[in-house]
């Protein structure tokens, strides 16, 4: 059995449920996934976060947590489901189309994009299509007057808790 929880309440959650000081630390995506497990039990407590391993390892080593490199998984079926779900930043962009209504453009990215990154991809996309007349970058940017919006993974999990919760 696994119980998620926000990271900020993952050193506070483990103490207390599962009464031990030790986790582990893997990638995952973009940021990393932090788990500590009652193997007696058959409890796992887990939680993702933005930050980097080293950053995650960092913040609870000083809550008195040793930390060990690895994931707690369960075994499904007598098979080991090593591999960490596929995070991704989702971009949107609205602009101002040739159209009565704006244009709407998504994309999605590997790692946290700046909104420079997100208008260049949109405008190599446009120019790759042949949607788009030879007009240089800031120009591109100046006369579509777009909006830029990034949906991170942890932002993705809030809004799939929040429909949940709905009745």
């Amino acid at each position: 059995m696994t119980l998620n929880v926000p990271f900020e309440q993952f050193a506070e959650t483990v103490q207390r449920v599962l009464e031990t000081k030790e986790a582990y630390v893997s990638a995952a995506g973009a940021g990393c996934l932090v788990s500590a497990a009652d193997v007696g039990k058959g409890f796992i407590v887990a939680s993702r976060t933005d930050q980097t391993a080293a950053a995650t390892k960092a913040k609870l080593e000083p809550a008195g947590f040793t930390v060990y490199d690895g994931a707690w998984t369960l075994a499904v079926d007598s098979q080991f489901h090593a591999e960490p779900q596929a995070e991704a930043f989702i971009a949107a962009v609205s602009y101002r189309s040739g159209e009565t209504t704006p244009g709407v453009w998504v994309d999605a990215f590997p790692t946290m994009p700046t909104q420079v990154q997100v208008l260049r991809a949109l405008y190599d996309e446009f120019r790759q299509t042949g949607e788009l007349p030879d007009v240089s970058f800031e120009e591109f940017v100046r006369l579509s007057d777009p909006n830029v919006v990034v949906v991170t993974p942890n932002d993705v999990q809030s809004f799939l808790e929040r429909k949940a919760e709905c009745p």
